[in-house]
């Protein structure tokens, strides 16, 4: 080989042959490495390196060697934690740890950027089946500004919401950080006689929306249940129009009010009267409804009974002799 006609700083005065050769074969390996981990501009840290020297008859030329560092892809994501207690002070109406109607309780949203990347516009919608009024959620106020593995000084104050929220979004939401809404709601008669109540709860599903650089993020959800004190009972009064010295042939007439007392719904509800008379009972039967509530019957019977329901039936009995000569 005539190295005469290499670069002046790899003549014969330069490194041995074996250590030129050295030089070549790592510029080379470092040429085929960063090709192979060649990737789109925005998805590398991109470095090149530059070594200038001088040598005997003066400067060299510079050498140089870049490297590209991939950065991990971007996987924006939230989570959201929905819990519930008594509205302070006050909330438990009766204070019996129970939820009854009138009831005041808060629903609180703890939402999390559990993703890598800063996202924006993150909302809260609840699908709740309270029936007494919609929920409206407070303006997060703070966030709290956690960091995140690998995070680095100079990532807090990275969430911003300063232009208020009457948009009802959270602006910006950086890696870890979290903000947290919360709503009220006052429980209602209704809630315990609504279809949707009918497992005895009130259940809530909230979910997230938020974007990434204008492209929605996956929404994340959250459930809570307010278990609701079902209890149902009704009550009975019976009376006679006149319970005093009834002579044969006296018709006496007995009325009868039902009444639920319970905050559901009670069904198929019949009456019966057992009575020691030697005559015959007329009833008793189905007279009307005191408050209807919503209730239905067919016949004598009560198909459903609502809360706050009065019914009232009635019943006549005519005094037989065999009364009067044995009932002493």
């Amino acid at each position: 080989m005539d190295f005469s006609k290499l670069p002046r700083q790899f003549a014969r005065t330069g490194p041995a042959p074996q250590s030129r050769f050295r030089l070549w074969g790592s510029v080379a390996v470092a040429s085929i490495l960063v090709a192979a981990q060649a990737s789109p501009a925005f998805a590398t840290i991109d470095n090149t390196a530059t070594a200038n020297g001088s040598g005997p008859s003066g400067p060299l030329a510079p050498v140089t060697d870049s490297v590209s560092v991939d950065v991990i892809d971007a996987a924006p994501a939230t989570t959201v934690a929905k819990s519930w207690a008594f509205a302070s002070p006050g909330g438990d109406v009766n204070g019996d740890g129970n939820v009854d109607p009138g009831d005041s309780v808060v629903y609180t949203y703890v939402v999390t950027n559990s993703g890598n990347v800063t996202i924006q516009d993150v909302g809260l919608t609840d699908a709740h089946d309270g029936v007494n009024g919609a929920l409206v959620f407070t303006n997060p106020t703070t966030e709290t500004d956690n960091t995140v593995a690998g995070d680095v000084p100079g990532t807090t104050n990275d969430s911003d919401n300063s232009d208020g929220f009457g948009d009802g979004v959270w602006d910006v939401l950086g890696p870890g950080d979290v903000i947290t809404f919360t709503a009220a709601y006052t429980v209602g008669a209704g809630d315990f006689t609504a279809p949707a109540s009918s497992d005895g709860d009130i259940d809530n599903t909230a979910t997230v929306a938020s974007l990434y650089n204008g492209s929605p993020v996956p929404d994340s959800t959250g459930p809570a249940a307010v278990p609701l004190d079902n209890t149902p009972r009704f009550t009975l009064d019976k009376v006679a129009d006149d319970i005093t010295d009834r002579a044969v042939g006296d018709v006496v007439t007995y009325t009868y009010t039902l009444e639920n007392t319970g905050n559901v719904p009670i069904t198929n509800v019949t009456l019966g009267d057992v009575e020691n008379g030697s005559g015959s009972l007329s009833g008793p039967n189905f007279a009307s409804w005191t408050t209807q509530n919503g209730s239905t019957l067919t016949g004598n019977t009560i198909n459903s009974f609502n809360p706050g329901s009065i019914a009232v039936y009635s019943a006549t009995y005519t005094v037989t002799q065999s009364d009067v000569n044995t009932l002493q």
